[in-house]
């Protein structure tokens, strides 16, 4: 690599780990205290894909309206774009840029409305039109067309919406304040970070930083969709009755995405013993923001295991995880059981069938 463009990588990583800390629970915070993912982008492809082959519905201008409402909200709470007419200047315009560029999400060009990016065309659509609103203070309907596998071009006209404040994502009933002390400390995050075309690489494979909130916005809209997951599926589920079966349905969802994600790539879960749970956590989990796990107890001698787990928003996730690496490392169909215990909540895996030896 030339010695310029290894310079470059130096000096992103260094504005990476000055504004994103890993967390002592798993967690991933930017400086205004917002949950983020570190995603490969083939991974985050094949768990969109498996996620909406699952709910069976199309979702991906819904996907879009979550990026875009995140997106909307993270410019606000971090105040990166100037009040009033100051947004229209050149400035704002290069602090979006330097966004895109830090977060790995490649560029948009504000002139020819085009993106260039290896991202899901609804996400960094959402991320642009976010951008475009903010700078214009109108709102836009946007209509997207993937031209090429990196190149999107986007048209938008005005819409006769009045600009209002993004909320804060949707809550759900195992979130909890992750900006509380017991959440703080922690180091910055450790990447293998290289500066590629349209984004960067994290040990040689294209990777960016998602906000956690577009995620738990995502969710709310499979919420209410009113989805009907097949019996079979729901069969290895074993969840709290005193909570709305609508909640777990984006969570099972995630689940069995982030199991196909993990059963198509090439990781090499081995599971030998209680101590091979912690090596996991701490190669794949936390430094990817995807949470961990506070207490293990084996169960049963068939790979069973109980894991306790602190409330958060990325709880899905870490449940999901945890189930792919036991159906991985175990080779059986999980059954998972699921109750809240205080602030906690108590995760069983087991073998949804029974063995005999």
């Amino acid at each position: 690599m030339p010695a310029h463009e290894d310079s470059k990588s130096i000096s992103l990583l260094a504005l990476v780990q000055a504004q994103f800390h890993c967390a002592n629970d798993g967690t991933i915070h930017d400086s205004s205290g917002q949950s983020m993912m570190i995603w490969n982008l083939v991974d985050f492809h094949r768990w969109w894909h498996a996620f909406e082959t699952n709910a069976a519905v199309p979702l991906g201008r819904k996907l879009m309206h979550a990026a875009a409402d995140q997106e909307e909200y993270s410019l606000n709470q971090s105040g990166l774009l100037q009040n009033g007419w100051f947004r229209r200047g050149k400035k704002s315009v290069s602090s979006l840029t330097s966004r895109w560029s830090l977060m790995g999400w490649g560029g948009y060009e504000f002139e020819t409305s085009r993106i260039l990016s290896h991202l899901l065309a609804p996400v960094c659509s959402g991320f642009a039109l976010a951008a475009v609103e903010s700078i214009t203070d109108e709102r836009k309907k946007l209509q997207w067309h993937q031209v090429s596998n990196v190149q999107i071009q986007l048209e938008m006209e005005k819409d006769s919406r009045s600009i209002s404040l993004a909320p804060p994502p949707a809550q759900f009933h195992w979130d909890s304040d992750s900006t509380t002390p017991s959440f703080l400390g922690g180091k910055a995050v450790q990447l293998d970070l290289q500066c590629v075309e349209h984004g960067w690489t994290h040990s040689g494979e294209r990777t960016c930083i998602l906000p956690l909130g577009i995620f738990q916005r995502l969710f709310q809209s499979v919420k209410m969709q009113g989805l009907v997951l097949r019996p079979e599926l729901l069969a290895a589920w074993e969840l709290p009755e005193e909570i709305p079966l609508s909640d777990w349905i984006p969570f099972i969802l995630t689940s069995l995405a982030v199991d196909e994600m993990v059963s198509l790539s090439e990781l090499p879960i081995y599971i030998q013993d209680l101590g091979s749970w912690d090596q996991l956590s701490e190669f794949y989990l936390m430094p990817n923001g995807l949470g961990t796990f506070s207490r293990m107890t084996a169960l049963d001698e068939q790979g069973g295991i109980e894991f306790e787990l602190s409330s958060s928003s990325i709880l899905p996730f870490t449940v999901a995880y945890l189930m792919a690496f036991w159906q991985r490392g175990i080779g059986r169909k999980v059954k998972v059981k699921l109750e809240q215990k205080g602030v906690n909540w108590v995760l069983q895996l087991t073998s949804l069938r029974s063995y005999s030896f």
